[in-house]
């Protein structure tokens, strides 16, 4: 007995309640995949932050052994700003040192978090925050000796540090030197500056 095929096709295309299933599965990856995204990008900032910082403490090591001592702040120097009142360099400036006229570093890393209106950071790299124990802004600061803001208290000649993921912002002010320094087991996204200090 010969079997007969319908050449009935069934209808094609999908149903409204099928498309609204697709949309909220693609949502819901959506949702889940997007924090996670974004979580990675900050680890990986902060990830290239420590990494600078720690290239930037090589340079200023190697410059230490030529010149028996670390960069200093020039005040005779014409790129003096304005900081809240007080005269202050540039840190492109303050860390050119150790690129010209010998190159203890090929060039001067940006600070990633860093968020564009600091005016202390307005010369080009927007690079990390430095300041030394021997530069004429801190005769006698404690923090060098692990005192003041330095609640590692921990004696350092120098200290370099990078906005954070917070992007260095306290109650709407820019913070330097802040301490606690950045910890991410509070969130990727939490209070702190990523320090170096040295040596």
């Amino acid at each position: 007995m010969q079997k007969r095929f319908s050449n009935h096709l069934s209808p094609q295309g999908f149903t409204l309640i099928e498309l609204l299933i697709v949309v909220a599965i693609i949502s819901i990856l959506a949702a889940i995949a997007l924090p996670n995204f974004l979580e990675a990008q900050v680890r990986a900032k902060v990830a290239r932050a420590e990494t600078d910082l720690r290239t930037l403490a090589m340079g200023l090591e190697s410059y230490r052994v030529d010149n028996n001592n670390y960069p200093a702040e020039n005040y005779q120097s014409p790129f003096l700003v304005d900081v809240w009142g007080t005269l202050a360099i540039p840190n492109a400036i303050k860390l050119t040192p150790l690129t010209t006229p010998i190159a203890y570093l090929t060039n001067l890393p940006p600070d990633l978090f860093d968020h564009g209106d600091d005016p202390i950071n307005q010369i080009k790299p927007h690079t990390y925050h430095y300041a030394a124990k021997n530069d004429p802004l801190h005769p006698g600061n404690t923090f060098f000796d692990g005192g003041g803001s330095n609640v590692e208290h921990r004696h350092c000649y120098w200290v370099m540090q990078s906005y954070g993921p917070d992007r260095g912002i306290d109650e709407d002010l820019p913070t330097y030197w802040q301490f606690p320094r950045y910890d991410p087991t509070n969130g990727t996204i939490s209070m702190g500056n990523i320090l170096r200090l040295g040596p």
